[in-house]
């Protein structure tokens, strides 16, 4: 069998990897349900991905078949929409645990606003990079 596409096979092997580490884990520290039920969701996940490794078609190519442009326009301003919700939502988080902080003086709430201005500044410069990697593609 010929690999065909690099991404989903690694990302199998990985998922595979992961149940093996839950699957020892609950070995040493004793099984009990969520890890079993952990380690089925991924052994899963990694047999679909190892399937789109070997398929002829990547997933791209099939759904790219099958819609059209107006389908992929409302992909697009759908996953547009959803990125600056969530980056609202995450800075309004970022504000309110900083206000949390100012009348608490509990180190949680910096914690708290810290990770959240982090996530947003991570989001913003992955936005950035995939952006310059389009514009240079197409």
């Amino acid at each position: 069998m010929k690999i065909r596409h690099h991404r989903p096979f690694f990302t199998g092997l990985l998922c595979w990897a992961l149940t093996a580490g839950v699957v020892v884990f609950s070995l040493v520290r004793g099984a009990s349900l969520r890890h079993l039920i952990g380690a089925a969701i991924l052994a899963a996940l990694g047999a679909a991905e190892l399937y789109l490794a070997f398929s002829r078609k990547s997933l791209e190519e099939e759904m790219g078949v099958k819609t059209d442009e107006r389908a992929l326009f409302i992909a697009t301003q759908s996953g547009h929409l959803t990125l600056r919700i969530l980056n609202g939502l995450l800075f309004a988080g970022a504000v309110l645990s900083l206000l949390g902080y100012g009348f608490t003086r509990n180190a949680l709430w910096l914690a708290v606003a810290l990770t959240l201005c982090a996530v947003v500044i991570l989001m913003f410069v992955i936005l950035l990079a995939a952006d310059r990697y389009y514009e240079k593609k197409y």
